[in-house]
């Protein structure tokens, strides 16, 4: 899709308001038409000899009327400019969300500092721009009709008063690229900084911590001068071609001053006419620098346009417009509630021949096979770097697999799109909690979440005495991405928060990172007293090595060898190496506890 393109589907975005825009605005800009006429006639009573003074006040009534009116029409005028444009911009950003959740594993393709700049600046950029197009009805029917007016007056002036229009033309087509390079440095110098901002934030212990306040100073004072030149190079070019097109108005308006004054020497010309081409060249001048200035922003829209775009997977780029229901009025409707299809329920998931290479590096999985039956328990274990995050990664896909399939009882699925709940369930290895109380980050909303459900998800999380040890129980505040919480207490959190969607298929990653064996073995041991459970887990802990029912070995992105633990320990060298290691790590942990 080209930016015109684009344009075309924003007009056609709410057809019905934004014709009733461009006819209020027409209005507006074409009511100076009628007040042309009533100064004309105004002054030619005037420079008459009749002495019938009474019918001057006709004139100056009827423009006060008219300038009644157009005060009238403005305000009808606004609230329906106001009312588009936030339609313009609930379906941009609301559009822009919805891209950014397809994306795999939500992961953005620009830092949320970033991607925050891109809804509010380039939809900004773009409301302007169909602001300008809006006015421009208005201003064409304006200039057209007074071109024809004055043109029956004096054709000679007429012509050079539509001199200024080519020249603005000109100038703004030359200034593009320029206009397009300058918008975009503005647009990247802010996404850094905003996106520095965000990140220090949310690493202020890790600054603390290591004595980098300076250092972080310093970088922002950088990003912040970097931002600066940028903005000022963009305003002032912006300002100076808005200023270069007045210029040009002005000559050519005080050209057209003296030509009139030498044709009412000549007696061709009368104060009414030269009254009536002086209101007229007022508004148009206007109209001319909003015609230069909209070729301008027609350059310099490709730098937002191509920037929302990026926000979306590829292929998808084109949905930055698509139309759906936006909200502006009422309050959305309450999102359904998700029910497992009893005919989708899980009776076996099956992976055949899972690939996946990052870009630009030899990390990689490759030729991944398993069948996992319901209520068996796979744990996927290996050394640091063996491929076990990516595999699990790649089978959600948070990660796009180059190759293979994968199959929910015996039907290929597309995993980005049907491993979520209530299917399957998933723990990341470092689980992000928001800054609400405890029971919103377990319950996320779910108003048909009952207390059973939330205190059999906190039983199993092993979380009971952490919540009473706690000075509001479930109501404390975990502040930014928990930090009032210990590390184990996140990551039990969030394994809360994924068992109360009751899903049929729990996935974990590291679960143990931050968890001490004994309560590592008690959350295994819970879990797997519920009936039914079916679990992958990434984990090289013995407490889950020995309930496990299958178990896959991973060495360098492959499968090095998969079977029960006693089969491993007779038969994999690698298993026997990380079994021992973990138990090296359990005897330091008894050890250091006593």
């Amino acid at each position: 899709m080209t930016v015109t393109g684009f344009i075309g589907r924003l007009f056609r975005f709410r057809l019905g308001l934004f014709i009733v825009n461009g006819l209020l605005w027409c209005l507006f800009h074409s009511l100076p038409l009628l007040i042309g006429l009533g100064m004309q006639w105004f002054f030619e009573r005037a420079t008459s000899n009749s002495t019938d003074y009474i019918w001057l006040a006709v004139p100056l009534i009827f423009i006060a009327a008219v300038r009644v009116a157009r005060v009238g029409t403005f305000f009808a005028a606004f609230y329906q400019w106001v009312t588009y444009f936030y339609h313009i911009q609930a379906i941009l950003r609301t559009n822009m969300l919805a891209g950014i959740m397809r994306w795999p594993g939500r992961n953005l393709p620009a830092s949320p500092g970033e991607a925050m700049s891109r809804f509010r600046d380039d939809v900004d950029e773009v409301v302007e721009y169909m602001e300008s197009w809006v006015d421009f009805w208005g201003k064409l029917v304006f200039t057209t009709v007074s071109i024809i007016i004055m043109a029956k007056i004096n054709w000679k002036i007429t012509l050079i008063s539509v001199l200024p229009f080519l020249i603005v033309t000109l100038l703004n087509n030359l200034s593009g690229n320029r206009a397009r390079r300058y918008g975009q440095k503005n647009r990247e110098a802010t996404g850094r900084i905003t996106s520095f901002i965000a990140e220090t934030f949310g690493a202020v212990q890790a600054i603390k911590l290591g004595e980098a306040e300076d250092h972080v100073h310093e970088r922002f004072t950088k990003l912040n001068e970097s931002r600066r030149q940028a903005a000022l190079k963009d305003n002032l070019f912006k300002q100076w071609m808005r200023s270069l097109n007045q210029h040009v108005l002005s000559f050519c308006t005080g050209l057209i001053l003296l030509m009139c004054a030498a044709e009412m020497q000549a007696g061709r010309f009368t104060v009414g006419d030269f009254a009536l081409f002086t209101t007229y060249l007022v508004n148009i001048g206007y109209s001319i620098s909003l015609f230069g200035y909209m070729v301008f922003q027609h350059k310099r829209l490709k730098v937002s346009f191509d920037r929302m775009r990026t926000l979306f997977r590829p292929g998808e780029e084109d949905s930055i417009i698509e139309a759906r229901k936006t909200y502006l009025n009422e309050d959305p409707p309450e999102l359904p509630t998700i029910h497992n299809d009893p005919r989708e329920k899980l009776s076996f998931l099956e992976v055949n021949n899972l690939s996946y290479q990052y870009p630009n590096s030899d990390n990689e999985i490759s030729d991944i096979h398993f069948r996992l039956k319901r209520g068996k328990f796979l744990v996927i274990t290996g050394r640091i770097g063996s491929g076990k995050s990516t595999l699990v990664r790649t089978l959600l896909g948070l990660l796009p697999a180059q190759e293979g399939s994968i199959c929910w009882n015996g039907k290929e699925i597309d995993p980005a799109t049907f491993l979520i709940p209530p299917r399957a369930a998933y723990t990341p290895q470092v689980p992000r909690l928001f800054s609400d109380t405890l029971q919103e980050n377990i319950v996320q909303g779910k108003k048909e979440s009952g207390e059973e459900a939330l205190n059999r998800a906190i039983r199993l999380a092993v979380m009971d005495k952490d919540i009473k040890d706690l000075d509001q129980g479930l109501e404390t505040f975990v502040g930014p991405r928990g930090v009032m919480l210990s590390g184990g207490q996140i990551q039990r959190a969030a394994t809360a928060r994924m068992l109360m969607s009751e899903a049929d298929l729990f996935i974990f990653d590291d679960l143990s990172s931050a968890l001490d064996v004994e309560t590592e073995q008690q959350v295994w041991n819970g879990l797997f007293k519920e009936r039914d459970v079916t679990c992958i887990a990434v984990s090289h802990r013995r407490a889950a090595l020995a309930k496990a029912d299958h178990i896959i070995v991973m060495k360098n992105g492959r499968i090095e060898a998969e079977g029960t633990l006693s089969e491993l320990l007779e038969s994999c060298e690698e298993m026997q190496l990380l079994w021992q290691g973990e138990q090296t790590s359990e005897r330091d942990y008894v050890n250091s506890t006593k």
